[in-house]
């Protein structure tokens, strides 16, 4: 199917996902309309694109909502927003379920109302839970979250089929798996590993990089490159969405120990890592079976770790000069 989309609406446009997602959109799209919304909790200012219409706000905003759905009629919605990392989730479960709950419910309301063609949504594999079977596929490991935060996107999914039930709105929920790239700074203690040591080495602060356990937990990294494409995939699908829900990975996984080990080799610095005990609702392992979103989306991943791992290298020395 040929998709030429008129006008979109990106939330959480300042964050990392969101704006890596607006410049490949723009590139593949040039004469669409961007819409995009942020209240700055987790993204940057910075990386606002200038071309697009920037709202800065929050989606629990409803007059802001409303302001935004009618001036701009957007026939697709990519919803990245959220307040995201397992660890703040559980140290203000209140506040997190509003944003990731609420807001949102808030914005599939306002699809609704204003006839939005699809509906996508991220969801994380956090809310798997520890996968009982793995590669974790998405028929057979029921949803089992151990966290808020897993809790809180887990919701949104259930949310969305009802949307595309009750409203014949079209919805596609997209879970992905630790993502990483260019673009995520690791200056928040939320960050993942990747960028959190790369942050270490290369803006080396008071505060030291550290380990938790052992380093023997294995995680399916995802080049943020594959999370646009997926997304990218679900809007131009051509099948029908009510609620189906994907795996987006690579599929492959890594020890953390190892990703050390790769960081070291090309980049030729020492990590020096604080031992730390294993974090609190920490998922051992992840390996993510990413067969339906190949078939169903045509989803295919362009980026592997390593290749993914020296991209976001380069973009770490690129900040340093």
């Amino acid at each position: 199917m040929i998709v030429n989309p008129k006008s979109i609406l990106v939330t959480g446009c300042a964050g990392f996902i969101g704006s890596n997602f607006v410049t490949a959109f723009k590139k593949k799209y040039p004469k669409a309309k961007i819409a995009g919304i942020d209240d700055f909790s987790t993204g940057k200012r910075e990386v606002v694109d200038p071309t697009i219409a920037f709202y800065e706000g929050s989606i629990l905003d409803e007059s802001l909502l409303k302001n935004i759905f009618s001036k701009h009629k957007p026939e697709y919605v990519f919803h990245f927003a959220a307040l995201p990392r397992v660890s703040y989730s559980v140290e203000h479960p209140r506040l997190t379920s509003e944003v990731n709950i609420i807001g949102t419910v808030s914005l599939l309301e306002m699809a609704h109302i204003y006839k939005v063609k699809r509906f996508i949504y991220s969801s994380s594999s956090s809310v798997y839970g520890g996968a009982k079977k793995m590669p974790t596929k998405e028929s057979e490991n029921m949803p089992d979250p151990k966290t808020p935060y897993a809790v809180q996107k887990y919701i949104g999914e259930p949310f969305c089929k009802i949307f595309s039930d009750l409203f014949g709105m079209e919805t596609v929920c997209l879970r992905y798996f630790n993502v990483f790239g260019p673009g995520q700074y690791g200056d928040s203690p939320y960050s993942t590993v990747v960028s959190a040591w790369l942050e270490s080495l290369y803006f080396p602060k008071k505060k030291k990089p550290f380990i938790e356990g052992k380093g023997d937990q294995t995680r399916d990294f995802c080049y943020i490159d594959n999370v646009v494409l997926a997304n990218m995939c679900a809007m131009e699908s051509s099948k029908k969405f009510k609620g189906d829900v994907f795996n987006v990975a690579h599929g492959e996984r890594t020890k953390i120990i190892e990703v050390k080990k790769l960081i070291e080799k090309y980049t030729g610095k020492k990590l020096d890592l604080e031992s730390r005990p294993p974090r609190l609702g920490d998922v051992k392992h992840t390996l993510a079976d990413i067969n339906k979103a190949k078939k169903v989306l045509g989803y295919k991943p362009v980026f592997n770790f390593e290749k993914g791992l020296t991209e976001t290298i380069k973009w770490f020395e690129s900040r340093v000069k």
